[in-house]
């Protein structure tokens, strides 16, 4: 959802020194919530339970040729979205025909500046994979790649890219299953005292 959002920019009022922890008081309310949810979770936790969390994707990520990476109800393969358009539209992409249809890479087409993508191959040596990609032919910015090749090169809503540079992939959680939209997850408003603004922002009279 796009609306008009609160913007804070912290100003440092002394020179901060090299290797300085800088910490945020959230306040005592917030403090306290904290330190309760964490005896809470440690009793909670079970590593049988556990879904695959942020660390899990750290490290698949510095070990990305793991074979064993796939896609799960948690995390996803996704490539470079401006790349992958790249290279459609040079033609350096092919058809695939490999399934019909895959509601997965359709409807999470939508991650910012990468696509979901599965990886059919892989070289260790090149560091490189073998990806199949969606190509939303109703999606802005593939409408106009579309447009501008269409005499180059012909639509399929399947590509399958070979010797796509390691650099351009990487593992992530699919929308929604990121470790702070667990169950149990701590969740507690920050509150912003008033003295933090001015006096002429709290007169309403002010206000237009």
């Amino acid at each position: 959802m796009k609306a008009p959002k609160p913007f804070l920019e912290f100003v440092a009022t002394r020179d901060i020194e090299p290797d300085e922890e800088v910490l945020i008081d959230y306040g005592e309310a917030w403090e306290n919530a904290w330190n309760d949810h964490l005896t809470d979770w440690s009793l909670k936790q079970s590593v049988e339970n556990r879904e695959i969390s942020s660390l899990s994707i750290l490290a698949m990520n510095e070990n990305i040729f793991n074979v064993s990476h796939s896609w799960s109800e948690v995390h996803m393969p996704v490539c470079s979205k401006m790349k992958l358009y790249d290279e459609t539209l040079a033609g350096n992409a092919t058809e695939y025909h490999g399934f019909d249809k895959d509601d997965k890479l359709i409807d999470l087409g939508h991650i910012a500046d990468f696509i979901p993508c599965k990886i059919v191959g892989t070289n260790r040596e090149r560091e490189t994979f073998d990806v199949v990609y969606y190509w939303n032919k109703d999606d802005p910015v593939q409408k106009f790649v579309t447009e501008l090749a269409l005499e180059e090169i012909h639509l399929s809503e399947y590509y399958i890219l070979k010797d796509l540079p390691a650099f351009f992939l990487m593992f992530t959680e699919k929308p929604g299953r990121s470790d702070e939209r667990r169950a149990g997850s701590f969740r507690h408003e920050i509150m912003i005292p008033d003295d933090i603004f001015p006096e002429s922002w709290k007169d309403i009279s002010n206000v237009v």
